[in-house]
């Protein structure tokens, strides 16, 4: 039976679709073949998807998060970090799991420091959930603006200001990276720092500049595509890798200004597909799951990996499938002859199979609020 589709009057398809977007991008990033999208390296995923992902955030931000400042806290760790450690826990026992009863060489063992304290420094510890670091500096993000918010009587409540004074250390922190010497600030604060511009400028968006974006679409696209590659033709690389804070190609202004660009096309292109994205369930259901995604999406990987894993013992199909990868590597992605379009079945994969697990989620969690309200 199929599920009738939310009522989705009181929602930003807009923003739907930009969170879309955002989801295929860092799930394909994370493919072996990758960035079937990214337009020839034009818009290459690792310059500006994360970046997104905080500007979108920031576009909900309000004014009334910073009156009740620990209950919006409150709620923003309660939406964000006990999921967090909860999943981690189950991925840490799972990886213990397989590397006991599988001959799985993947994931830490399980200690204090990897079920408290990773999951907020690093993020990486059990493998199959490393898409789950960003959560923390997310939070961090929303939690430093609120409190700058806060203080912004101080300046007149001036959002150029109060976007300026968090552009700042993210340009103090790329810089840091750019030249090597990101072990000076503790990783967590340097992914958040950098992040922190993106989140202010989705609240500067909405509040100052988004009556303004009514330019026609095509000279405004063409002319973002142009700036976007002089830039590209200036920095080796606009690309970096925020988790780990390094391989940095360019500099602040290379960071910003290419995340910046990025962000405005893709806001546009999401304007245009919100029609479309609020009469697909599909497409709904991944712009309103992006915490499972970014959660679940490598396991989904694993899943496929498992599915092609039965296949090769049944000797039916994937015969050049190797066990030793599969158990070893991280990234192994299964391709026969390395052709690049299998890459979509690990695309489908890394959206699909979050959304199966939330689906779970939300029954078991309803289950249990049945039996509690039976029991009273």
């Amino acid at each position: 039976m199929q599920e009738k589709m939310k009522d989705t009057r009181h929602e930003n398809m807009t923003m739907r679709a930009l969170y879309l977007i955002a989801a295929v991008f860092v799930v394909d990033g994370h493919t072996t073949l990758a960035d079937m999208f990214d337009m020839q390296s034009l818009f290459r995923y690792y310059s500006f998807h994360l970046m997104l992902f905080a500007f979108g955030s920031g576009y909900f931000f309000r004014d009334g998060d910073q009156r009740r400042l620990l209950s919006s806290l409150a709620r923003k760790a309660k939406r964000l970090l006990v999921p967090l450690y909860l999943w981690n826990i189950v991925y840490g026992v799972g990886a213990a799991f397989l590397r006991r009863f599988g001959g799985f060489e993947l994931g830490e063992p399980l200690s204090m420091y990897t079920l408290l304290i990773a999951p907020l420094t690093d993020g990486h510890q059990f493998i199959w959930n490393l898409g789950s670091w960003f959560v923390f500096p997310l939070f961090l993000c929303q939690a430093i603006y609120t409190l700058v918010r806060r203080a912004a009587r101080l300046w007149g409540d001036r959002e150029g200001v109060t976007f300026l004074l968090c552009l700042i250390p993210g340009v103090l922190c790329v810089t840091l990276c750019n030249r090597g010497q990101q072990s000076a600030v503790p990783l967590f604060l340097l992914r958040t720092l950098i992040l922190l511009p993106g989140y202010a400028g989705g609240v500067l968006y909405r509040r100052c500049l988004e009556k303004h974006d009514t330019l026609p679409t095509v000279p405004y696209l063409t002319a973002l595509v142009i700036v976007r590659a002089l830039l590209c033709a200036r920095y080796e690389n606009l690309a970096y890798l925020l988790s780990t804070c390094d391989y940095f190609g360019c500099d602040a202004f290379g960071v910003y200004a290419g995340g910046a660009i990025a962000i405005a096309f893709y806001l546009r292109i999401a304007r245009l597909l919100a029609p479309h994205v609020a009469k697909s369930r599909l497409a709904l259901a991944i712009s309103r799951n992006t915490f499972a995604i970014m959660m679940h999406h490598y396991m989904g990987f694993f899943a496929l990996n498992s599915l092609f894993v039965v296949l090769h013992v049944l000797g039916v199909f994937a015969s050049d499938f190797s066990m030793r990868s599969w158990r070893t590597m991280s990234d192994y992605m299964y391709a026969p002859g390395g052709r690049p379009e299998w890459d979509i079945l690990y695309l489908m994969a890394g959206l699909l199979f979050p959304l199966l697990m939330q689906g779970a989620q939300n029954k078991l969690l309803a289950a249990v609020r049945t039996l509690k309200k039976k029991a009273s």
